[in-house]
């Protein structure tokens, strides 16, 4: 029990007697040997990922979590667009006080109609 060898997903001790499935160096139960995002148990010829901690995760929920990521990554926000009159309330109030508090930065936001962040940056 203390040396044999483990399954991979439970770290419990597997008999010599099992039936067994391998990924590279990792070892696992039969009915360990599963997909952890959908919990289909994966057979042999099915195609699959093996993360570094072990952990498997079947082809087709592989490549939607990376399309899902690539899709959030390209994602960007449109440029804020200041107008002459903006700028120039812009300039006007960091010329009087270059750190203003938070509570003139939101009646320079809802002055110049532009989002607190805007302002502030």
């Amino acid at each position: 029990r203390r040396f044999g060898t483990k399954c991979t997903a439970w770290q419990q001790g597997i008999p010599p007697t099992q039936v067994v499935r391998k990924a590279q160096d990792f070892v696992y139960h039969l009915h360990c040997f599963a997909c952890i995002i959908c919990s289909r148990q994966l057979a042999t010829g099915d195609e699959f990922y093996l993360m570094e901690d072990g952990r498997l995760v079947c082809k087709e929920d592989y490549e939607t979590a990376k399309q899902n990521d690539d899709s959030e990554a390209g994602v960007k926000r449109p440029r804020t667009t200041i107008t002459a009159k903006q700028l120039e309330t812009l300039k006007n109030a960091y010329k009087n006080s270059p750190k203003p508090a938070r509570h003139v930065r939101e009646q320079l936001s809802s002055e110049t109609g532009l989002d607190m962040r805007v302002v502030q940056v």
